[in-house]
């Protein structure tokens, strides 16, 4: 955790904390998602991860508005480092939501794109720019919403354009210090001319930085609206980038920023408190997903197994470790999974040699279980040297058919030399392959995943499965990792990529 300089206020240390909390849950939510799940267990998961954001959402736009704000008193201080850091929980909290596939869900997005444009406003990428004249204006037409108050948030940007940085002085293309904007509703119905709201954006250095902006409240009293956004004069000298605009609900339940007196609350006070709070959100979304595994299993015996092992990893997220009371099981889950989706993850397990075991396929034990695994993402060459699989590992590495027999039982004496006697962890798949494995992820504690391992020696052949199959940033940086492995052993000629230079 990262805590402001000592000139500002606690609260602002435990807001930073809260929106990392949120983080941590969502990304680890968003990461439950199997190799080969079926559409009933598919529409369980998406529905228990709507709910979830749902119940979360109106403490999540409570932080991202905290977190705003600090920003600035920040970057007013001068404090351009922990700024800077501020700005990127927000960007964390932001891509949470991308990468889900979820909008905010309080809110009322004002899509650029749907806006009706005047003037030189113009849509460059989700943003409204141009703004050059001061006849432009954005119109969003009929917005459906509930009457209420709300807030109208957004991001802007305010910044000289290049070309005119060094106008002259009198000219009327010099660029201006601040922008003026109005936002209101357009109607001639009592009430509609009090829903207007001024706002000024202030002058940035550069086209990059975009600042929050906060207007209102503004009570509606119709279902449908027409709402208009001007500005207050031209700005040709300047560049106007305005997005992610939206209606926010104005809830009076908001949590306040106020300072704490001394000595009557402590920061890991604040933290449980925070923790508490969004467990209970929490709450209700993991016990209906529970009782729709539940359900699932019952009606369909044949995903019974799928089912019990998704209501396994959920009993593991809810655990509390006796020896770390303190530790939030969310964060200890999200480590366990390594933000990798729909993998088991087994510790302390032991390599059993039988006469089963390849170079990567072979049988495990933990807990009392045997498991037969199989290494993901790569392939090494069969022992008897024969089908489809022995082809496809000869024509990877451009070498005899004859040859991929003694490349098999070398692959194999590696394994066993590797693994035999080692404490491993696995992060295994709950699908199972016609021979009865499972995809797994091997790793030891001095050399890390042992798929690299492998490759790096010349035994096994990289199988990366196609881009729209790859679930996760850290998913699809390990097989990129193992294709830049591959590459470095051909050049390096070792194991198998050697035979084929003796070849020559």
């Amino acid at each position: 955790m990262i805590l402001p300089p000592s000139h500002l206020c606690f609260t602002a240390a435990a807001r930073i904390y809260s929106v990392r909390l949120c983080v941590a849950a969502f990304m680890l939510v968003s990461g439950i998602t199997t190799a080969a799940e079926t559409l009933t267990l598919t529409a369980a998961r998406t529905q228990f991860l709507k709910t979830l954001l749902s119940e979360s959402q109106v403490l999540t736009d409570q932080y991202d508005r905290a977190l705003a704000k600090l920003e600035l008193e920040l970057a007013a201080a001068s404090d351009y480092e922990e700024a800077r850091l501020v700005q990127q929980r927000r960007a964390e909290l932001k891509a949470i939501y991308a990468q889900s596939g979820t909008t905010s869900i309080q809110g009322f997005p004002l899509a650029p794109d749907k806006a009706r444009l005047s003037g030189t406003a113009e849509v460059s990428d989700d943003t409204l720019t141009g703004w050059r004249s001061s006849s432009s204006a954005a119109e969003w037409q009929s917005v459906r919403l509930t009457p209420g108050s709300y807030f109208v948030e957004l991001e802007a940007n305010f910044s000289p354009l290049m070309t005119t940085t060094t106008a002259s002085p009198s000219s009327r293309f010099t660029p201006q210090d601040k922008a003026s904007f109005a936002f209101y509703e357009v109607s001639l119905l009592p009430g509609a001319q009090e829903n207007r709201r001024s706002f000024d954006i202030p002058l940035c250095a550069d086209e990059t930085t975009f600042n929050p902006v906060r207007i209102g409240p503004i009570t509606f009293t119709r279902s449908t609206v027409t709402l208009r956004l001007v500005p207050a004069a031209g700005y040709p000298a300047n560049q106007v980038q305005l997005r992610q605009i939206q209606l926010i609900p104005a809830k009076e339940t908001s949590i306040q920023a106020a300072s704490l007196p001394e000595e009557r609350d402590t920061l890991e006070q604040a933290k449980a408190r925070l923790a508490i709070e969004l467990e209970r959100a929490q709450k209700a979304a993991l016990t209906a997903y529970q009782a729709k595994l539940t359900e699932i299993g019952a009606a369909s015996p044949e995903l019974r197994e799928m089912a019990d092992m998704e209501a396994k990893r959920l009993t593991s997220l809810q655990k509390k470790d006796p020896a770390k009371p303190n530790e939030n099981p969310l964060y200890r889950m999200l480590a366990r999974l390594g933000q990798i989706s729909g993998f088991e993850d087994l510790e302390h397990a032991k390599l059993i040699a039988n006469d089963q075991m390849t170079g990567d396929h072979f049988m495990i034990e933990h807990a009392g279980q045997q498991i037969f695994v199989r290494l993901l993402w790569v392939q090494c060459a069969p022992l008897d040297g024969q089908g489809d699989h022995a082809l496809a590992f000869a024509k990877h590495f451009s070498i005899d058919s004859d040859a991929v027999s003694a490349m098999g039982r070398s692959a194999r004496d590696f394994t066993l030399g590797y693994l035999d006697g080692k404490s491993l962890r696995l992060l295994v798949r709950p699908d199972v392959d016609k021979d009865g494995s499972r995809p797994a992820l091997v790793f030891l504690s001095d050399l890390g995943l042992y798929q690299n391992v492998i490759v790096d020696h010349g035994l096994a052949a990289v199988r990366a499965p196609m881009k729209d199959e790859m679930r996760g940033t850290l998913e699809k940086g390990m097989i990129s990792n193992l294709l830049d492995r591959e590459t470095s052993a051909k050049k390096q000629k070792a194991g198998a990529w050697a035979i084929n230079e003796e070849k020559k």
